[in-house]
Parts: structure tokens; sequence; C-alpha cells
């Protein structure tokens, strides 16, 4: 609902200036009778008097007065009282003065002598009103002018609250991320604790599903999740026989097939708690999946999450090379010709497509500069994860360095008595 905003409609006052006193019981007669505040002076310095004692809104005086006449009387007010309404009444002989007291003071109105009383009573209410409009005018703009102010404190509050809480969120997903990385480095320490999985192949994968999800412009954080994946595929292994996963596929009869593919039931179930690892968890549970529908749980290639295709073509890349799908290692063309067979089958053919097709997208070569710790500063950010001669990761990508891991690496260092070279973000590299 809309309240219209209004002022206090209290009596207004009128001061009626004459120095005839017959004139002045006219006007007490004419106007008592009205909702006004009255006020009477019988010449011009009793009437500014008044004025100083008391809120006028209007004004009425005659034309010819001693001393001080009308025109001069209510030149003054306009200087000292602007917002008061004036009314000159004149004589038939006066409207040569009538027009100079017009233009010099600022009279609203004139009236002659003898006046009509309707006329008179129109022209105060009408002058009544103007200053009415005019007070409310006023308060109007001082209230807009101290809303404004009271706006501009609340949108200032308000602002130094967004950024407060901006920092807060910030700060909290920080923790949550620096949290996240730790799980992922437990979680990937856990699997290469285990001296019948080779670490070193985990690693090939996630990066190679890197670079293709790259390829395919996927949004950042789908891969981030691909890229762990990678590096967690294997996690199921850990509940398995270790003679299933320790022979090339190939030699696997039906039963131990079955179980080598129920390693994606036990990453499940490891990762289950970790609600934030959910999508992770879908593409490693969803690895062995066909495109054609063929795979443990039938889907269909669009049914198949992206990551979980991509790292399909990502691990078996690897598992041709390293001789885990048949006994022999292939080189990169004998992977291609093999894997070529499955586009359709096994494969989303747009996957493989950029695997065949992208040159160095398997290479082991990054073609980039590499440091030594002795060369790191506090600031730079590590472009790659930096593991041990076992594969066990020692920092993750992103990771920013400072004065105590820069020490504490220069030390692990030592310890092994062989230099490490690691590779941080070009921008970071003084040239």
């Amino acid at each position: 609902m809309n309240d219209k905003i209004t002022v206090n409609r209290t009596p207004m006052t009128v001061l009626c200036v004459d120095d005839e006193l017959d004139i002045i019981h006219a006007m007490k007669r004419l106007l008592r009778k009205r909702n006004y505040n009255l006020l009477f002076a019988s010449g011009g310095a009793q009437a500014l008097e008044l004025m100083q004692q008391n809120d006028v809104h209007l004004i009425i005086s005659d034309m010819r007065m001693p001393a001080m006449s009308g025109a001069e009387l209510l030149e003054r007010v306009a200087t000292s009282y602007p917002n008061c309404y004036r009314i000159l009444l004149t004589g038939y002989t006066d409207v040569e003065s009538t027009v100079s007291a017009v233009n010099k003071g600022e009279i609203h109105r004139y009236l002659q002598k003898p006046w009509d009383n309707k006329e008179l009573i129109n022209s105060i209410e009408e002058g009544l009103e103007k200053v009415r409009l005019n007070i409310e005018n006023i308060y109007l703009q001082k209230l807009i002018k101290n809303q404004n102010i009271r706006l501009k404190e609340l949108n200032q509050n308000l602002e130094n609250k967004v950024i407060l809480r901006t920092k807060q969120i910030h700060t909290a997903l920080n923790r949550i991320k620096r949290n996240n990385n730790a799980t992922q480095k437990v979680l990937y320490n856990l699997i290469n604790i285990n001296p019948n999985i080779n670490s070193g192949f985990a690693n090939s994968v996630s990066q190679l599903s890197k670079r293709i999800a790259k390829h395919l412009s996927l949004p950042d954080d789908e891969i981030g999740d691909v890229t762990l994946a990678g590096l967690l595929c294997e996690i199921g292994l850990l509940g398995l026989d270790t003679a299933i996963y320790t022979k090339p596929f190939n030699e696997l009869n039906y039963n131990q097939a079955q179980d080598y593919f129920d390693q994606t039931n036990i990453a499940q179930l490891v990762l289950g708690p970790a609600l934030h690892l959910q999508t992770v968890s879908d593409i490693i549970s969803y690895q062995f999946e066909c495109y054609n529908g063929g795979g443990p749980n039938k889907l269909l290639g669009p049914q198949i999450p992206k990551g979980a295709k991509i790292l399909s073509v990502a691990r078996d890349y690897w598992r041709y090379t390293l001789g885990r799908m048949t006994k022999n290692n292939m080189n990169e063309m004998q992977v291609k010709t093999e894997m070529k067979k499955f586009a359709n089958i096994r494969y989303d053919p747009e996957i493989l497509e950029i695997l065949f097709n992208t040159d160095n997208i398997v290479s082991d070569e990054f073609f980039e500069k590499q440091i030594l710790t002795g060369a790191l500063e506090p600031g730079m950010v590590l472009k790659y994860n930096l593991f041990n001669n076992t594969h066990i990761l020692l920092l993750p990508e992103g990771h920013v360095f400072n004065k105590v891991t820069i020490a504490k690496l220069v030390q692990f260092e030592k310890s092994q008595s062989k230099l490490i070279s690691l590779i941080v973000e070009e921008h970071q590299i003084e040239t």
C-alpha cells in the first residue's frame, strides 16, 4: 500500500496590517470564523516585530500607512521571510505605486479597496495552499535527503558485509580446496604404497586424460575431475587378489575378468563417504563401460559420463603400451592400430580421434623448462604433480611455494642424494 506523505495540518498564521482601526475590525469579523491563527498590526514596525515572534504564513497589508508603506513593508518581508505569501490592499488612486510595489516587493497578489469578501477569502486560501505545498515540498525534500543519506549508509554497510562475506567464502573455499588436495594426496599415496601396483601407470593415465579433456574444451572443473580420476583409477585394486591384476588381462579367465571389473564397485565403496568426490567416483565406476553398451552395466555411449569415456581411452592406451592388455609391450603405432579396431565398440570415436591425431598428446616431453630446487622462489606455482622415485605424491600441482616448503624440498633432495627437477608456471620463471 502506498501511503501519501503529508505534513502536519495545524492552523496557519495570517497577519493583517492596517493603520485604520475600522479596517482591522472588518478583517476580524471576516476571518474570525476561518481556521486561521490571526495576528493584527497597526503599522510596518509592529508587523515586523510580530513576524520575528511568530511563524507567519501569509501577510495582508494596506498600501497607504504612515512611517512605512505597505510596499516597503512587503519588500522587507520578501527579503527576510521569502516563504511568506504577500497580499497588498490598494485604493483606486494607487495604481502606479502598486505596480512599483509588485515589482520591488515581489507581491504575490494585490486587491483593491473596498474588497470583495469572497475574493479576499479565496485569495487568502489560494495563498495559504501555496504555502502549504511549499512547506510540504521542503519537508519531502528534506525527507528524501535524509533517506538518501540513510540509503547510502545502508548500501555502504551492505557493501562492507558483502566484501566481508566474500572474503569468508573465499577463505572457506580455500580451506576446502586444501582439505580436498590433502584427501587426494592421501588416497593416491595409499594406492602407491602397494608394491604390486605401478603408480607411474596412474600418473601417465591422469596426464593423458587431462590433455584429452582439454582438447575437448571441457570446463575446468570437469578437467580436474577426470585428472583426479586418472590418478585414482586403480584404487579398487586394493580389494582384489594380487594375482588378478599382476598378469595381462587377456590371460585372465572369465571369472577372473569379472573380478577385475569388480574393482569399480570397490572404488565406489572407498570413495562413497567423500561426497565432494562423487563425480570422480562416477568416472572411475563407469570406466569399463563399452561405447556399444557391452560393458558391465550395459550403458550406451551417450549414457556413459564423458570423463569415464576419456579415462577408458587413456587407461587402455597405457595398458597396451606397458603390456597389461597383452603379454607384449606395444609401441605407439601398434597401440593405435589395435585400439582403432574397437572404435564405436569399446571407445568413443571422437576421443580416439583426438588420441590418434593430436601431436605429442601422449608424449612425456612437455617441452617446458625444468628448474632445480635451488632456483625455486616463494610465490612460484608448481605446474605438475611432483612424485618421488616410487611415485608417491610429494606436492600437488598448483602448490604455491613458500620458504618452508622450499626448505623441506631441499632437505628431502639431500636425503635422496639425487637432484630434483620440476616445472613451475611459465610466468613464474625469470628469463
